[in-house]
């Protein structure tokens, strides 16, 4: 999974988003999941993503490397 925020000139406003591929080199299409709410700048809509959507990624991510699923995961911050 990848997140961040874009542009969308059908809302003309920033939108959070996560990009989730199946697989953990990213090849391919990913899947976008998008936040709902439309932010007016860039900088708000990433402080909403860094606030409220990172955080519940990382959980999910560090809930998901100690599971017993066999599933290998890797997960890795890109940015601050």
């Amino acid at each position: 999974m990848k997140g961040g925020v874009r542009y969308d000139p059908e809302v003309n406003g920033f939108v959070a988003i996560i990009h989730i591929w199946d697989n953990a080199y990213c090849h391919g299409e990913p899947e976008e999941w998008r936040y709902p709410e439309v932010f007016s700048t860039q900088d708000l809509a990433m402080t909403y993503y860094k606030a409220n959507i990172r955080p519940a990624l990382e959980d999910l991510m560090a809930e998901a490397a100690q599971s017993d699923s066999g599933v290998r995961s890797i997960h890795r911050r890109l940015e601050d």
